[in-house]
């Protein structure tokens, strides 16, 4: 598979911060529900995995626009350093 251009590095947004609250809590009432059969800690894990679902697939989208050609008209490539080397062994 070839390497994608991309047009802009990535950063550690707002939307990335809330996945890792998001999985932290997911975590924590899951280990709660396990340790000690509740329902509302079930609830809470089945909450919190319900928007970390949709938190994940706003930051997919984050991280398809760092190389979609689209999105980026007029951009200059951040990596183009990783060209393919001769592999001919004369």
């Amino acid at each position: 598979m070839p390497i994608r251009k991309m047009y802009r590095l990535p950063v550690e947004s707002s939307r990335h911060l809330q996945i890792q609250h998001l999985y932290n809590e997911y975590i924590l009432q899951f280990n709660k529900c396990m340790a000690d059969p509740s329902r509302i800690s079930a609830q809470r894990a089945r909450k919190a995995l319900i928007k970390l679902k949709k938190a994940a697939g706003a930051r997919a989208i984050e991280l398809l626009e760092l190389y979609a050609p689209t999105k980026n008209v007029g951009r200059q490539p951040v990596n183009m350093d990783h060209k393919k080397k001769d592999t001919d062994v004369s």
